[in-house]
């Protein structure tokens, strides 16, 4: 039975297809035009992934700005990269581990030194023994910084 993305686990754009308990493929991700934004989408993607699997939720806050917002389905937010780990973590504690992710992106559009990312994102998890998946589309908004590199700003998970 599929459910709307509750737990907020959309985190960032994503470039990556996952079977529902685990076998990764890669799928080809929309480019943006610039490389260094294209690079930090797909390694953002790939550790979550991983990290949704092992539980680090260190290095799913690690691609936030310090000043980022994650907006979950429900509206609620938190504000900087220290409280989305936590975040994380909670619903680590609460959830325990996903046995499966599923990522489509679908559009990466540049504007200047912001970057748009929309598309899909799916987490299963193991409730009494069975598969249980929420998923639904996302939006992450990256913010070039000084150096060149990009950051999430902001990550909406789209009810």
């Amino acid at each position: 039975m599929k459910h709307r993305w509750s737990i907020g686990a959309g985190v960032v754009a994503f470039v990556l297809f996952g079977a529902a308990f685990g076998g990764i493929c890669a799928a080809e991700p929309p480019h943006s035009g610039d490389p260094v934004l294209d690079r930090a989408i797909a390694q953002a993607n790939s550790e979550w992934a991983t990290a949704m699997k092992t539980g680090d939720a260190a290095v799913i806050a690690r691609p936030y700005l310090d000043d980022a917002v994650f907006v979950g389905v429900d509206g609620s937010s938190v504000r900087g990269r220290a409280a989305i780990e936590e975040l994380y973590r909670e619903r680590f504690r609460k959830n325990g581990l996903a046995a499966g992710t599923r990522i489509e992106p679908r559009r990466v559009t540049l504007d200047g030194d912001l970057a748009y990312e929309t598309g899909y994102g799916e987490v299963t998890y193991r409730k009494d023994g069975k598969p249980a998946t929420s998923g639904g589309p996302y939006l992450t908004v990256w913010r070039k910084q000084a150096d060149g590199e990009w950051k999430i700003l902001r990550n909406v998970v789209l009810p």
